[in-house]
C-alpha cells in the first residue's frame, strides 16, 4: 500500500505539471474504494470520540492527541486520493484541512481556537460549536428559540471577542494575568486580587469599534426607539449555565436603559472576578488568563407575572412531578429570595395537571419597565394565584422540551406578558442528588411489567432513554408533522432526519450504523439512538407510546417515568474535567455535519466547516467523477472488455475493475454468466435473464407514434456522455456501472453493494421510447408506481424516471436488482402498448404477478402493519 501510495503521489504530480497520463480506470476505482475505506475508518474514530462524552469510559490527554493525528492521516490521505482521481482538482481542499487541523492543535494545546470571530452576534446567529466564543447561556437560548414553542426575547451577545477587544484596549491583560498568577501561587490574597481586577475593568474605556457594534445590535432588537426600551444585562461566562452552573456567582442587572447599557457591560465584565467566582475556581481548577465573560443583552418582557420552574423535584426526585414557583411582575425577586411566590407541583406526565398548589400573600413586586425599588401589588390580585392551571401546565411543557434537548433537570426562568404570550428567558442544569436506593428497587418491578417489543437488535449509536409516541417517517415531508417529544422510527438513517432529532425523544431504525452520519447528529443533540434493528418499523406500531433504552439496548411498551428519573438523576460529573472539556471543543470541529445537499452552491472545500464536512465532500465529489468517468462508453472499448454470452439482444461488454469476472474466465473475448463473480451484476442478470421477460417479437407502431419517435433524439438527461449503441457494464466484486441504450429507449443504472450498508446504493435512470409523448409518460408513471411499491425513491419528468435507493443491505440490494433485472425486459416496449391507463393498470398487476412468490417478503417488508398498500419512497 505504501508503495502503490508514492507512485499515486508522484502521479499527482505528473498530472500538475501538465503531463497527461492514461490511467487505468481500475486505479482510479482503487482510490475510490480506498476513499470509502478511510471515510468509514474516520467515523469510528469520531463515533469512538463521540461514546466518550458519555461519561462511561476514563480517557487521557494522549487518546485525544491520537485520535485527533488519526483523522488528520485519514483525511489527508482522502484528499490526494480524490485529487488523483479528479486529475489534481481540487487542490483547495488542502488549505482548507490545513486550516481545520491547525485550529485542533490549538485546541489540544489547551488553548480557545477563535477565528474569523465577531465582536456581537444577534441570538439568531449564532451557530453549532460556539459555546466557547458566546457562552453556554446565549448559546442555550439559541437553541432553545428554535425548539417548537420556546419563545426566546430578541437578544445579542458581546462575545469573548468583545471581551478580549475590551481588555486589549485598556491594557489590562498582561495585568491581569499576573495578579492571577500571585492568587495561584498564594502570595495575594482572593480578596486582594478580586478588588485590584474589578477596579481596573469598572474604569476602563469602551472601544469605539466596540460600541458601534453594540448599539447597532440594539437597534436590530428593538422595534421602536431604544431610548425607551430596557434591557436586561445578563453573565454568560464561559462555562456558565453548561457542565458548571456558576449559579449566582455573576452579576446581572434587569430594567436597563440605554444610557447605562455600557455601565452595566463593564460591572457584569467585572463581576467575572468577583471574590466568590475566583474562590470557586480555585476550588474546580479553573482559574487561568483563559477566563472569559460574554455579556448577554435581553429585550425586556413587559412581565406581568414571571418565576422559576423545576422540571423535577430536588427534594423529591423519585416523584414525577415538577415545581413552579412564581409572583407578579419581575421572577429575579422570586429566584432571589425577596419575597415570597406561589408554589405549583405539575405533574411530568402529560396532559401536565397542576397536584397541588400553594397560594401565599404577594404584597411586593418589581414591576418591569421602570427603575426604581420593588412596588406594592393591587389588594385584588395579592392573594390570587399568579398563574392560571392551565398556563402552569404550558409552563411545564415547553419546560419538558428543553429538558429532552439537554438531557438534564432543569431551571428555567421564564415570563409571561400581558398579552399572554410566555417567554423563556434562561435555563441552566438543575442540581439534584442521585436517585435513591428506592427508585433502583421500582424500577425492577417497573420494567419485569412492561412488555418487551425489542432487545439486543441493532446497535446504540448514542446512549440514554426517551419515551414518547412512535412517529413512523416514511419520507422527508413527514419531518414537518414530527410531534415534540415523538419517537423517530424510520427504515433508513439518511441525514436528513436531521431536521427532526431536536424535537425527538429518541431514534430507532431498521438500517444504518453507530458511524453513519444520521448517527453523529443524534449524538450532537444527545438523542437516545438504537440503529439497525431491522424490524422496527414492521415492530412498532404507528402512535402508540414507547420507551427507548439504549443504555440496555431495550425498546418497551408504554412509558416507563421511572427510567426516565434514573437517567435524569444518575449522570456522573466527569464533564468538568480538562479532559472532558477538551473532548466537547475538538467534537464541536470535527462532528458537526453542515455539508447536506450536493447541489448547494456552499457544497465547496471554503464551504467545509469541520472534519466532518470535508469527509462528505470527498467522498461525494470522488464518487461523481468515478461516475462522470464511467458514463463514457469510448473510455473502455480498449481496456480489455469481454463480451457476454447470452440468448438475450444485448450484445453486452463487460469491463472488469477487480473481482467482477472469475480467474477461470481466461483471456478470451467471451464470458459466460456463470463466470460473473460481480455481486450486484448476478443480482440484476438474474432478473434480466428470467425466462418470459424479453419478448423479440415485433410490436406494430401506429403511424404517429412512429413519426414521434423520429423527430427525437435520445434524452441528454440521461445518456450523458455514454456512447450510443453500446451496451457496457463496468464491474467489479460489488460494484456496477450499467449503460443500455436498446433502439429508442436508455436505460443507466449504478449500484454498490459493498459490507457496509451506510455506503451502499442503487441509482437508476430510464428514458426514451418509440411513440408520442402520452404514452411515454405512461410508461414513465407505470414504472413509478413499480419502484415506489419496490422501496425506491422515484422522480419522473416527462418520460424519464429517476430512481434512488440508499443505504441498502445487501440482500436488499440482490432483490431490488433482481426486480430491475425483470422490470428492464419488461418496460422496454410498453409505450408502444399503453393505449389507456386501463392498460397501465392492468401491466402493472401483470408485472406483479409474474415477479412471482419469489419477491413476496420484499412488498410484505415494505407494509405497514394493518395497512394493505404501501407507498413509502426512500430518499436517494
Amino acid at each position: 500500500m505504501k508503495k502503490r501510495f508514492r507512485e499515486l503521489l508522484r502521479n499527482i504530480g505528473l498530472r500538475a505539471a501538465g503531463r497527461r497520463i492514461r490511467v487505468p480506470f481500475s486505479e482510479l476505482f482503487l482510490s475510490f474504494q480506498q476513499i470509502l475505506k478511510n471515510n468509514n475508518a474516520a467515523m469510528e474514530v469520531i463515533a469512538d470520540m463521540g461514546g466518550k462524552t458519555g461519561g462511561e469510559f476514563v480517557f487521557d490527554k494522549k487518546y485525544l492527541v491520537d485520535s485527533v493525528r488519526e483523522l488528520e492521516r485519514l483525511i489527508r490521505e482522502s484528499a490526494y486520493h480524490l485529487n488523483f482521481i479528479t486529475g489534481n482538482r481540487y487542490q483547495d481542499l488542502n488549505p482548507v484541512i490545513q486550516n481545520l487541523t491547525r485550529v485542533l492543535e490549538i485546541e489540544l494545546s489547551g488553548k480557545l481556537a477563535i477565528q474569523g470571530a465577531r465582536k456581537v452576534y444577534a441570538l439568531e446567529e449564532i451557530e453549532e460549536g460556539m459555546e466557547d466564543l458566546v457562552g453556554y447561556k446565549a448559546f442555550n437560548l439559541s437553541k432553545m428559540e428554535r425548539l417548537p414553542g420556546a419563545r426566546v426575547p430578541r437578544s445579542f451577545v458581546i462575545a469573548i471577542v468583545g471581551f478580549r477587544d475590551y481588555l486589549a484596549y485598556n491594557n489590562l491583560f498582561e495585568r491581569i494575568e499576573e495578579l492571577i498568577g500571585a492568587c495561584r501561587e498564594g502570595s495575594k490574597s482572593v480578596r486582594a486580587v478580586s478588588d485590584a481586577i474589578r477596579l481596573m475593568l469598572l474604569g476602563g474605556e469602551i472601544p469605539p469599534d466596540l460600541r458601534r457594534a453594540v448599539l447597532s445590535a440594539v437597534n436590530l432588537i428593538c422595534d421602536g426607539d431604544p431610548e425607551k426600551e430596557y434591557f436586561s444585562i445578563r453573565s454568560s461566562a464561559l462555562g456558565e449555565d453548561g457542565p458548571l452552573s456558576f449559579a449566582g456567582l455573576h452579576d446581572s442587572f434587569l430594567n436597563v436603559p440605554l444610557s447605562e447599557l455600557f455601565s452595566s457591560y463593564k460591572k457584569v465584565v467585572a463581576s467575572l472576578y468577583n471574590e466568590r467566582s475566583l474562590e470557586y475556581r480555585l476550588r474546580t481548577n479553573l482559574l487561568s488568563a483563559e477566563m472569559a465573560m460574554p455579556v448577554l443583552c435581553q429585550r425586556m418582557v413587559q412581565s406581568r407575572v414571571s418565576g422559576v420552574l423545576y422540571t423535577l423535584d430536588p427534594n423529591s426526585p423519585e416523584k414525577s412531578h415538577g415545581v413552579l414557583t412564581c409572583s407578579w411582575g419581575l421572577g429575579s425577586v422570586v429566584a432571589g429570595g425577596d419575597v415570597s411566590g406561589d408554589t405549583f407541583r405539575i405533574s411530568r406526565s402529560p396532559p401536565h395537571r397542576v397536584l397541588d398548589k400553594e397560594v401565599r400573600v404577594k404584597a411586593r413586586m418589581l414591576a418591569s419597565h421602570v427603575k426604581g425599588p420593588m412596588r406594592e401589588v393591587p389588594r385584588e390580585l395579592r392573594n390570587v394565584p399568579s398563574v392560571r392551571e392551565d398556563e402552569a401546565g404550558l409552563i411545564m411543557e415547553i419546560g419538558l422540551v428543553l429538558e429532552r434537548y439537554f438531557k438534564r433537570p432543569l431551571d428555567v426562568e421564564w415570563s409571561i406578558d400581558e398579552g399572554g404570550d410566555l417567554w423563556i428567558l434562561q435555563a441552566r442544569r438543575l442540581r439534584v442528588s442521585r436517585a435513591p436506593k428506592a427508585i433502583k428497587a421500582e424500577l425492577k418491578e417497573v420494567l419485569d411489567s412492561h412488555r418487551v417489543l425489542l432487545e439486543g437488535v441493532g446497535e446504540i449509536a448514542y446512549r440514554g432513554v426517551g419515551t414518547g409516541p412512535v412517529w413512523i417517517v416514511k419520507e422527508e415531508r413527514d419531518l414537518a408533522r414530527f410531534p415534540r417529544g415523538g419517537v423517530l422510527v424510520s427504515r433508513y438513517s439518511p441525514p436528513w432526519l436531521a431536521g427532526a432529532i431536536p424535537k425527538a425523544s429518541a431514534i430507532v431504525t431498521d438500517i444504518g450504523a453507530a458511524t453513519g452520519h444520521m448517527a453523529t447528529v443524534a449524538r450532537e443533540f444527545r438523542v437516545p439512538t438504537l440503529v439497525g434493528t431491522q424490524k422496527a418499523t414492521e415492530v412498532l406500531v404507528h402512535g402508540r407510546e414507547i420507551t427507548v433504552d439504549a443504555e440496555r439496548n431495550v425498546v418497551y411498551e408504554g412509558r416507563i417515568d421511572v427510567l426516565l428519573r434514573r437517567q435524569l438523576l444518575e449522570k456522573p460529573t466527569f464533564d468538568i474535567s480538562e479532559e472532558f472539556q477538551m473532548l466537547r471543543r475538538l467534537l464541536k470541529k470535527i462532528s458537526p455535519l453542515f455539508l447536506t445537499d450536493p447541489e448547494a452552491p456552499e457544497f465547496t472545500p471554503k464551504g467545509c466547516r469541520t472534519l466532518h464536512d470535508i469527509m462528505r465532500f470527498i467522498h461525494q465529489r470522488a464518487f461523481d467523477e468515478l461516475v462522470r468517468i464511467g458514463s463514457d462508453a469510448r473510455s473502455f472499448l480498449k481496456r480489455g472488455g469481454k463480451r457476454l454470452k447470452s440468448r438475450l439482444p444485448l450484445d453486452l461488454i463487460l469491463i472488469d475493475i477487480g473481482g467482477g469476472i472469475s480467474k477461470d474466465a481466461g483471456s478470451g473475448v467471451y464470458v459466460d454468466p456463470d463466470q460473473i463473480t460481480s455481486f450486484p451484476m448476478t443480482a440484476l442478470w438474474q432478473g434480466l435473464n428470467s425466462p418470459d421477460v424479453w419478448s423479440t417479437d415485433p410490436v406494430p407502431v401506429d403511424f404517429k407514434g412512429l413519426m414521434s419517435s423520429l423527430t427525437r433524439t435520445s434524452s441528454p438527461e440521461v445518456t450523458g456522455n455514454r456512447l450510443p449503441g453500446v451496451n457496457l457494464a463496468v464491474i467489479g466484486r460489488d460494484y456496477l456501472n450499467l449503460s443500455l441504450p436498446l433502439g429508442y429507449h436508455f436505460t443507466a443504472l449504478e449500484a454498490s453493494a459493498g459490507s457496509s450498508h451506510e455506503n451502499n446504493y442503487i441509482s437508476f435512470r430510464f428514458a426514451g421510447g418509440v411513440t408520442d409523448i402520452t404514452r411515454r409518460s405512461r410508461r414513465a408513471n407505470l414504472l413509478m408506481k413499480i419502484l415506489s411499491k419496490a422501496g425506491f425513491k422515484v422522480q419522473v419528468n416527462g418520460d424519464l424516471v429517476i430512481a434512488r435507493g440508499v443505504q441498502l443491505t445487501r440482500e436488499e440490494i440482490r432483490a431490488r436488482l433482481y426486480l430491475l433485472g425483470r422490470l428492464i425486459g419488461f418496460a422496454r416496449q410498453l409505450d408502444v402498448l399503453l393505449k389507456s391507463d386501463k392498460d397501465a393498470d392492468a401491466y402493472f398487476e401483470r408485472f406483479i404477478d409474474e415477479l412471482g412468490e419469489s419477491y413476496d417478503g420484499e412488498w410484505e417488508q415494505r407494509r405497514e402493519a394493518g395497512n394493505e398498500k404501501d407507498d413509502r419512497v426512500y430518499p436517494g
